[in-house]
């Protein structure tokens, strides 16, 4: 997996490498926590499952990948839904965690299988070569 992360910084630069990694760290973070403060595992069974169902789809995301960067924009969208309806129709804090880290780790699966995919390479870089 690191070497994944460190072809994405290679190929694609620093700023798509920072947007991975903080969906990455941000999981991690909301996992952490969820059992720490929330006394609850499920944001981190929510988390693992979903990176393990990322690995195991990763070539359907990558076949799939321009449809997917099309809708990636449209789960930052589920985060400010959550926290106002969830305000708004007294839901608790950890089914409002769990459904920010399944958004996020969606998006890091969208962005982070195809980006790391050896097959895939930076045509903007390559350009700026010659």
């Amino acid at each position: 997996m690191l070497h994944r992360f460190a072809r994405i910084r290679h190929e694609f630069g620093t700023k798509d490498f920072a947007k991975v990694l903080l969906k990455f760290v941000g999981l991690v973070v909301m996992s952490l926590a969820g059992f720490v403060f929330l006394h609850s595992t499920w944001t981190a069974l929510v988390a693992g499952a979903g990176l393990a169902a990322g690995w195991l789809f990763r070539k359907t995301i990558f076949d799939n990948m321009e449809a997917l960067f099309s809708l990636a924009p449209k789960f930052l969208f589920i985060y400010g839904i959550v926290l106002t309806a969830g305000q708004l129709l007294s839901l608790g804090r950890e089914p409002q965690l769990i459904i920010i880290a399944a958004a996020t780790v969606i998006l890091f699966n969208i962005q982070f299988w195809p980006l790391s995919d050896p097959s895939i390479i930076n045509i903007e870089k390559q350009a700026a070569a010659r």
